[in-house]
């Protein structure tokens, strides 16, 4: 009895590994909060839900990726950020991931650069080039990429309203509030 015991117990160890395992970390030390999505399904989670693609691509190596990620642990605009997120695909891709397709890079392939696509993968008119003028598309700052996500909705001509204070609850967030209460009625 004892060594079925163990064994129920040990195939439950490695099943719940490798499905650990399988998860992919798509924010790629971004926000975990945002629902990231591989690129290439991107596109067509964007024609289903008829909603803007967030493009940003950086690299593991780069010191600007580094302090973006920096500025977006620490800034009091990222939950404003994370809500407004919900209104786009987002996707960010580093290192190899990148595409080669020249779309992507339309002003150069600096890094880190977010483009906002269409529902076929096109860049929109949006970019940052009223703060830098030959990196179009260098959004440094939380308060940068918000603006720029809030003009990127009107071009794309989303009919949902641009403010982030409209909250809206996806599963995710239902869920682990689900998980939280149950905790602290157990408790």
């Amino acid at each position: 009895m004892k060594f079925l015991l163990l064994s129920l117990l040990a195939i439950a160890v490695l099943a719940k590994k490798k499905g650990d395992e399988e998860i992919k970390d798509l924010s790629h030390g971004y926000p975990s909060a945002i629902e990231w999505v591989e690129f290439d399904k991107a596109i067509g989670i964007a024609k289903d839900l008829n909603k803007p693609i967030f493009f940003l691509i950086h690299k593991t190596w780069c010191g600007a990726c580094k302090n973006l990620k920096r500025e977006l642990k620490s800034s009091p605009k990222t939950d404003e950020l994370i809500i407004l997120s919900r209104k786009f695909v987002m996707v960010n891709v580093e290192d190899d991931e990148e595409p080669e397709d020249p779309k992507y890079a339309p002003d150069g392939g600096y890094i880190p650069r977010i483009l906002f696509l269409d529902t076929d993968g096109n860049p929109l008119k949006t970019n940052n080039e009223q703060k830098y003028k030959n990196n179009k598309y260098f959004y440094p700052l939380p308060a940068q990429i918000i603006d720029g996500m809030e003009r990127a909705l009107l071009e794309f001509g989303s009919d949902e309203p641009s403010s982030a204070s409209s909250v809206e609850a996806s599963p995710k967030f239902i869920f682990m509030f689900f998980l939280f209460f149950l905790k602290d009625v157990r408790d």
